[in-house]
């Protein structure tokens, strides 16, 4: 069982529960299949932001899955975050690899493109419905840190901040991480109520062939599975025909049954100079903090909840079962 600060939620708990979910879909495909396991499981998604590079398009990406699922989910808002990471420079107007010209029509387009928003609607969605908000982050950090740096108490409102990045048990940079490690370093030094599904966790969700034909065969009467399958492909195309891991979708799965995780607390630290750069430093696997000048000034009995392991078949069977039925 995870240890947590909140008593096991059932599903129903949880469905009640109010979802942000900051995502940079449109690169990997895992962010799709969170979103679309987010709406199939009936999660009460009350606003979605995007980060990094070209949020813009990820943006009119989620409008249009939002609006071929629609079931009310075509209402929910979507804000174009912060596409420049805190400590250096990317391409904001590059295309993502989900880009589809179909997209630029009006009808996809996000309810904000000044990032300043996406920061203020998480801002005020923590400071008005305190607990009963979950944050999932899928993407790198900017956008959680510019909250932490404009209102440094919002987060700490929430219920539950729920992370995909890091890896916490085997020592190797996270994208999500590596993409801002100043960002993630902001998070972890600030708040405690991060649950943190490290890719070395998410990294044994990966999906066989008979799922992955699955998913390429959706073609079915569902549009936003058909999208969302297409998506798939376009992914796949542009790595080689890799086959997908559900490193997002264990978000949307922990925040229902938080079970489904191993998890142990400890203190985290980002490495953000030299050879370690982005780097997730689990202080209690570390030991030597006590050695160590850097850590003199450092809070080593900061609580974060760090997967340790998953039920592979739990999280495998339970998204397959979107694409079982078309």
């Amino acid at each position: 069982m995870c240890w947590s600060r909140e008593p096991t939620l059932n599903k129903m708990d949880t469905k009640r529960r109010k979802i942000i979910i900051d995502t940079d879909i449109g690169d990997d495909i895992d962010d799709a299949f969170a979103l679309l396991y987010a709406m199939e499981m009936g999660l009460e998604i009350i606003g979605i932001t995007t980060v990094f590079k070209n949020t813009e398009e990820r943006a009119r990406i989620t409008k249009k899955l939002l609006k071929l699922y629609g079931n009310g989910y075509e209402s929910v808002p979507v804000y174009a975050g912060y596409g420049l990471p805190l400590g250096y420079t990317v391409d904001t107007a590059e295309h993502l690899c989900q880009y589809t010209p179909d997209t630029d029509d009006e009808v996809y387009a996000p309810d904000s493109k000044n990032p300043a928003d996406a920061v203020d609607f998480i801002i005020d969605s923590c400071m008005k419905y305190g607990e009963e908000l979950t944050v999932i982050a899928l993407g790198p950090f900017t956008n959680i840190a510019k909250v932490i740096e404009k209102r440094p108490d919002a987060l700490l409102r929430a219920g539950r901040l729920i992370i995909m990045g890091g890896a916490y048990f085997k020592q190797y940079a996270d994208w999500n991480v590596m993409c801002d490690p100043e960002a993630a370093s902001i998070m972890f030094s600030v708040l405690e109520n991060i649950h943190c599904l490290g890719a070395d966790v998410t990294h044994l969700l990966g999906l066989s062939k008979d799922d992955d034909k699955r998913i390429l065969s959706c073609i079915g009467e569902n549009s936003a599975r058909a999208y969302v399958s297409g998506l798939y492909a376009m992914w796949k195309a542009s790595v080689g025909g890799k086959i997908g891991v559900l490193h997002d979708p264990l978000t949307i799965h922990y925040a229902i049954n938080p079970d489904v995780c191993k998890c142990e607390a400890s203190s985290v630290a980002v490495i953000t100079e030299g050879f370690g750069r982005g780097l997730t430093l689990n202080v209690n696997t570390y030991t030597k903090a006590y050695m160590n000048a850097a850590f003199s000034d450092f809070n080593t009995s900061r609580g974060h909840f760090l997967a340790k392991s998953v039920d592979r078949d739990e999280v495998i069977s339970g998204f397959m079962r979107i694409f079982s039925n078309h």
